[in-house]
């Protein structure tokens, strides 16, 4: 493997990962120019970059694709905070620095510190310092607390439009959540920040069938590649019919719950399977009869409830279960330690703000308070992350420098205001899908809207002050409580099975208590984070990888669908401690026995058991249990995918490299 120089590491770091969110640019910008008219015509004048900067941010927290009800729960704890945010920055001019800078050590290492509960939970305190970052940079003396409370409010009662078409729109959210199960193209992953999305949220009994069914029909299309790829002669060639066939009648599906039709047409797809039937012979002819009989089944499933209106009045009491349902005491416990990469991070990061912005809160500076936004747009919890922050900021900063000089050179004064509104809105179009061109709007956006000196000379101290920060941040970084680490995916993987394996031998035996269980899903989910971050520094430190990770982000998604899946049946520990499932942990720590051995010797896993005994099992055992029915289904699908993706990680050799690999 070749290490990445700054050219191929600035390629990669600069490439899109997604489309311009163009509707939320123009939502976000034009209601904070809204706000900004309405604030000046009601007498909020004094509030007016408040009100403007808050409508900003209150736009990312409720224009989120996430439902309704999350929006509006993440909307109210918002407003709360942001309002508690300039509150200190206006009391800290009471009671003099000392005061400012315990105030910035609460705000700067909390917020931080939620990254120890999950991505989400981590880029809404990342928007919550940002919020007292902006306080502190705008609010230069005491102002009355009621006022500054009133702009908060206000901006988020202009902001609040979002919530009105989100709830206007939310049957069109949820149809197209369960949709996308359906669409062939949707992965693993994909499936699992879906399920996450729609966790704890009441939905429709009928869309909880049809998330039911695109979930599981994932899990069975991924496995027919495994089936497809043993086949020979005429019946694979039929078999690859029956599922392209299979996949057009899935899209039709996902289409059809989207733009609400009736039921799709199965003539076709029947019609392939009648054909593949007459020239099945002894190989693999289990398997294929296994998937084509559960594709046609969820196919007849799903048009049944396609061919009568999905009643929008049904009662909402189906809920998709909740993976992780530690509690916040338990979470601090495991996770709130020096070991823990995000709270190191939240230290380096307090000590740098602490430094900035007390230099900020004495004379408002222009220096102190670009800089600041320097070590906050570069520090990252890790040494490698830092760098390709820097790379990123720097260059994107240099070339918007460029930018802003000769747009300043050619056009008047009065114009430059147009560019920077313009700026602004690109700044939100491409966050956080194409971060290098975001950083470079918002750049240009500062240069021609910080009211001091030309625009020369903003741009030149723009791109010094950036650096200075990126400087700040590599020294932190390496200076407050290092740590390299030592990558080893294969390892990794494995320590991901083991933990998995392990957990589901505890649920299933229906005997432990609640601390057990919570032990056991803590381990799993600690490998499988370790997975994740290991993934990312492979990605961002080599060349000619995207293939060999891919198959491994495909490994991660399974793997986390089996621990969730595991996890679901923790609530029905009643029902669980009543049968026998002996046979079923038997047969599941055989399988994963499988693929530990496969990884550690890098060959091709064995055939599996016979996964139909659990059909067998299932059936017999679970006639009253339909939901605990279903999530033994899905386990048998991750465990299909689990066995497919580590074939094609041996055939590919990426089980043979990335072992040993230090950062």
């Amino acid at each position: 493997m070749e290490r990445k120089g700054f050219i191929s590491r600035f390629k990669r770091l600069s490439a899109p990962t997604g489309k311009p969110l163009w509707g939320h640019a123009f939502r976000a910008v034009g209601l904070a120019i809204l706000s900004v008219i309405i604030a000046y015509f009601i007498g909020l004048s004094q509030g007016i970059e408040i009100i403007f900067m808050v409508v900003l941010f209150a736009s990312v927290l409720m224009d989120q694709a996430i439902p309704f009800r999350k929006a509006v729960t993440f909307s109210v704890i918002g407003f709360i905070l942001m309002s508690l945010a300039f509150v200190s920055a206006s009391v800290a001019h009471m009671f003099g620095l000392p005061f400012f800078i315990v105030l910035t050590i609460i705000w700067s290492f909390f917020p931080f510190t939620l990254y120890i509960f999950g991505k989400a939970e981590g880029l809404f305190g990342y928007l919550i310092f940002i919020s007292y970052y902006t306080a502190t940079v705008l609010i230069k003396s005491s102002t009355n607390v009621f006022d500054l409370v009133i702009y908060v409010l206000f901006a988020y009662i202009i902001t609040s439009i979002l919530l009105v078409w989100k709830f206007i729109q939310r049957d069109n959210y949820k149809r197209k959540m369960v949709a996308s199960g359906f669409d062939p193209s949707t992965s693993i992953n994909k499936i699992g920040s879906i399920r996450r999305n729609l966790a704890g949220v009441p939905i429709n009994e009928s869309y909880h069938d049809l998330l039911d069914y695109g979930l599981y029909l994932t899990g069975l299309r991924n496995y027919g590649r495994t089936v497809q790829s043993r086949l020979t002669g005429k019946v694979a060639v039929l078999f690859e019919n029956f599922l392209n066939e299979s996949n057009s009648v899935s899209s039709a599906i996902a289409d059809h719950i989207v733009n609400k039709k009736g039921e799709v047409n199965l003539k076709n797809v029947k019609s392939n399977l009648n054909e593949l039937d007459l020239h099945m012979d002894e190989k693999g002819v289990e398997s294929i009869k296994f998937l084509a009989d559960n594709f046609i089944k969820f196919f007849e499933d799903s048009n049944r409830i396609l061919s009568s209106p999905i009643n929008q009045n049904e009662e909402e009491t189906v809920k998709i279960t909740i993976l992780n349902k530690m509690s916040f005491k338990q979470v601090i416990t495991s996770r709130f330690n020096l070991d823990s990469l995000y709270i190191r991070h939240a230290l380096r990061f307090t000590v740098a703000m602490v430094i900035t912005l007390a230099f900020v809160f004495i004379d408002h500076a222009r220096d102190p308070a670009w800089i600041a936004m320097g070590v906050l747009i570069v520090l990252k919890p890790d040494v490698s992350s830092t760098w390709d922050n820097m790379i990123t900021r720097v260059s994107f900063n240099l070339f918007a420098v460029i930018l802003a000089i000769i747009l300043a050179f050619i056009f008047p004064h009065y114009m430059l205001l147009i560019f920077a509104i313009v700026a602004l809105f690109f700044f939100r179009a491409f966050l956080p899908n194409h971060i290098g061109l975001s950083i470079l709007a918002v750049t240009v956006f500062t240069v021609f809207v910080w009211p001091q000196g030309e625009v020369i000379n903003n741009a030149a101290a723009r791109l010094i002050d950036i650096i200075i920060g990126s400087i700040v941040s590599i020294i932190l970084v390496y200076g407050i409580l290092p740590k390299r680490l030592t990558i080893n995916l294969p390892n990794q993987v494995f320590n991901v099975l083991k933990a998995n394996q392990e957990y589901a031998a505890l649920i299933l035996s229906g005997n432990y208590d609640n601390k057990a269980a919570t032990s056991k899903l803590e381990t799993s989910l600690l490998e499988y984070n370790n997975l994740e971050s290991s993934l990312t520094k492979i990605q961002d430190s080599f060349k000619d990888v995207s293939n060999d990770l891919k198959i491994y982000e495909e490994i991660s998604g399974a793997c986390y669908n089996l621990t969730e899946d595991i996890s679901a049946i923790v609530g029905y520990e009643h029902e669980i401690s009543k049968l026998d499932f002996s046979p079923l942990i038997d047969l599941s720590s055989k399988i994963l026995d499988i693929f530990v051995s496969a990884i550690k010797r890098n060959e091709i896993p064995e055939e599996l058991p016979d996964m139909h005994i659990y059909d067998e099992i299932i059936v017999k055992m679970l006639q009253e249990h339909e939901e605990i029915k279903q999530y033994l289904e899905w386990i048998v699908s991750d465990i299909y995918l689990i066995h497919y993706f580590i074939n094609e990680a041996v055939e590919t050799g990426a089980l043979d490299r990335y072992k040993d690999v230090n950062q």
